[in-house]
């Protein structure tokens, strides 16, 4: 399934990029594939080395110990995980299912947001984790 020049056929324009070697080459579905893949490489990243996290809270993330980073960390674990379903899913329905360009970009536009739904939710199972990890170290008498 060639995406570019199946919407360049459907007068869906793409007609500048029509020509690019991965459109003729008929490889771009493999994109959702590196995705997934980058999605495993960030899961290992923050287990490896959590004082590279950014995080909305940086300097009450940067004042945990790395016993407690990688416990907020835990919590993010899931969203790298489960993101790579959506993105597994288009990949498998543009091989297996010869579909109009339209269809595979409504599908990426619904994994994109069915992804920033779940970045939301353990962004923020990750925060509330901070504030009581944070709670916690303050209240501790030292």
């Amino acid at each position: 399934m060639n995406v570019v020049l199946s919407a360049v056929c459907m007068g869906l324009g793409g007609g500048a990029y029509a020509g690019l070697l991965p459109a003729r080459m008929g490889i771009l579905p493999l994109f959702p594939f590196l995705s997934a893949a980058l999605l495993y490489g960030g899961a290992w990243w923050i287990q490896r080395f959590p004082s590279h996290v950014s995080m909305p809270n940086q300097t009450a993330y940067d004042a945990l110990s790395e016993e407690d980073q990688q416990k907020v960390n835990a919590r993010m674990l899931p969203l790298f995980y489960w993101s790579v379903t959506p993105w597994i899913a288009c990949g498998i329905v543009s091989f297996l299912f010869p579909a109009p360009a339209v269809v595979l970009v409504v599908a990426l536009v619904l994994a994109s947001i069915a992804n920033v739904g779940m970045t939301i939710r353990f962004l923020s199972k990750a925060n509330r984790k901070l504030s009581e990890l944070q709670e916690a170290r303050q209240d501790r008498p030292r």
